[in-house]
């Protein structure tokens, strides 16, 4: 039966770090991205890529309907497809960062942004209650590296310029959040992509590349609209940096509105305020904390650790400059790499073994 296929493919993606919860929006959004015989190739895929005969093997069907169907889905941006060593393999996409953001970041009739955006919009505060791990989290946020590079002990994957150099190729993309919400007029072409990914959804039609010092260039403008900076939470590369605003975000939105559990950690910094140079015009508690932990008492900036994320908007927003990042003590290191991260959010939630059932074709 078709329902007993959408469920079977909802309950692989189930097994990603990110999860893919239950619910009956998730199962509409899977039939308008996947007819049902792309469905059943599709259970033939795991999370690392896999050659199509691999997956026409596992899902049953012979390897011109695997490949015909790998490509239709892989041009909707909810198949991941790259080349390797001249063969090309396949690789099931997260619900979340994946299915849901690249049709966006493509662009869409509006008859399909109607059906969808709905669905989303009720599904996402949904996949925020079990998104990530019970410590681990999925995503960090990182000030512009201006603000940290002279403070001492700033370790490499606290220097986001720097990770980015590490990077092979980058480029940008529309946000999908906000493309969704429209709420506001920042920036759309926001979502930044690096190495594989990138080369997936740029060659696809999803993005454009960008050079790095463009890249950088972009994060200062982004910094000056308001927007806070997050990335993958590990040490080794970045995968993506979103550019996200509270009022779209659904990273940000699952923690700060919804009052999910947290899927960011902070950057390991926080403000402090020069009481000489601040005159309490609240700039930073007004219109630049998105956690709301500034207030002004006595004519002087307050800042509420406990609620910081460390972003450093308040800092380069302060007209006054009495405001600058101090790296914290007490921050929690993150894991090493993205499979480190994976296994530990999988171990947390007692999902490891189901995870590496799918992990080899």
């Amino acid at each position: 039966m078709a329902e007993d296929i959408y469920e079977r493919l909802r309950e692989l993606l189930d097994r990603h770090p990110t999860g893919c919860v239950p619910a009956p929006e998730i199962i509409e959004i899977l039939k308008i991205f996947f007819s049902e015989e792309e469905a059943r190739v599709a259970l033939g895929l795991g999370f690392r890529p896999f050659s199509v005969e691999d997956v026409a093997r596992r899902a049953g069907v012979d390897a011109e309907t695997a490949r015909r169907c790998l490509d239709s889905l892989a041009d909707k941006g909810v198949v991941f497809v790259r080349e390797k060593d001249g063969k090309r393999g396949y690789a099931l996409l997260p619900v979340m960062p994946g299915i849901f953001e690249f049709p966006y970041m493509k662009g869409m009739g509006e008859e399909m942004r109607e059906k969808l955006t709905p669905l989303w919009r009720s599904y996402l505060p949904k996949l925020g209650t079990r998104f990530g791990g019970t410590e681990t989290r999925f995503s960090r946020i990182i000030p512009i590296q201006e603000e940290v590079e002279s403070e001492p002990g700033v370790l490499p994957y606290q220097k986001v310029y720097d990770m980015i150099d590490r990077a092979k190729v980058v480029g940008i993309a529309t946000c999908a959040c906000r493309d969704m919400e429209r709420n506001c007029d920042a920036p759309r072409e926001a979502c930044m992509l690096f190495d594989e990914t990138c080369t997936y959804l740029v060659e696809r039609g999803f993005g454009r590349y960008l050079s790095k010092e463009e890249m950088k260039e972009k994060l200062r403008e982004f910094d000056r609209a308001g927007l806070v900076h997050q990335i993958n939470n590990v040490q080794e590369r970045l995968t993506f940096v979103c550019n996200c605003c509270t009022c779209c975000c659904g990273l940000l939105r699952m923690s700060l509105e919804w009052g999910n559990p947290p899927v960011f950690t902070s950057s390991g910094f926080a403000p402090v305020v020069d009481e000489d140079l601040c005159n309490g015009c609240g700039v930073c508690a007004e219109e630049r904390c998105p956690a709301r932990a500034i207030r002004v008492e006595e004519e002087k900036a307050a800042v509420d650790i406990e609620k910081c994320i460390g972003c450093g908007l308040c800092v380069t927003g302060c007209p006054n400059d009495a405001l600058r990042l101090l790296a914290l003590g007490d921050f929690q290191e993150p894991p090493a790499t993205t499979s480190e991260m994976g296994m530990r959010i999988l171990q947390e939630k007692g999902k490891l073994e189901r995870f590496l059932e799918v992990l080899n074709p």
